[in-house]
């Protein structure tokens, strides 16, 4: 898909390894939207200067069930990716990306997520080239609080 991420990063599933074949499958359909999903993680990638490991990315519908993903989810259509980054903490990467938010122009939205003791960001890619980029927080996956960067 891009230098740093490949297509298979981009659409499988520790957590549910039973439904990464058919999860292929469908994403076969979005593979231009996980391009541009993919262009937008270097572009963080370029940012943070250093690795990042992606933890969900495409999703068809039984496996965004499966993990109780929203049925609205940018997931489901190759827009979004949940990633951890290798060697810096979630917070200063969060910080980071804010304070950079120019290099980023394909950034539609970043997620800070802190749930149930884990912590990752999530990251959305824009449909158009002007949409506003916003940064968010949650602590439960359900609600959100804006951060104005």
């Amino acid at each position: 898909m891009s230098e740093h991420f490949s297509f298979i990063e981009l659409v499988d599933s520790k957590s549910h390894p039973e439904l990464v074949s058919q999860n292929m499958v469908d994403a076969k359909g979005y593979e231009k939207q996980l391009k541009y999903t993919a262009g937008t993680l270097e572009e963080i990638r370029a940012i943070l200067c250093v690795p990042m490991k992606i933890t969900s990315g495409f999703r068809n519908s039984a496996l965004n069930k499966a993990v109780g993903g929203s049925p609205t989810s940018g997931h489901t259509k190759g827009l979004c990716a949940d990633f951890i980054h290798i060697g810096l903490d979630v917070d200063v990467a969060y910080d980071l990306i804010m304070m950079n938010k120019t290099r980023c122009p394909s950034l539609k939205k970043c997620i800070y997520e802190s749930v149930k003791g884990a912590k990752w960001l999530h990251i959305e890619t824009k449909t158009e080239a002007n949409q506003p980029t916003q940064f968010f927080t949650t602590t439960n996956g359900k609600t959100y609080t804006e951060i104005k960067a």
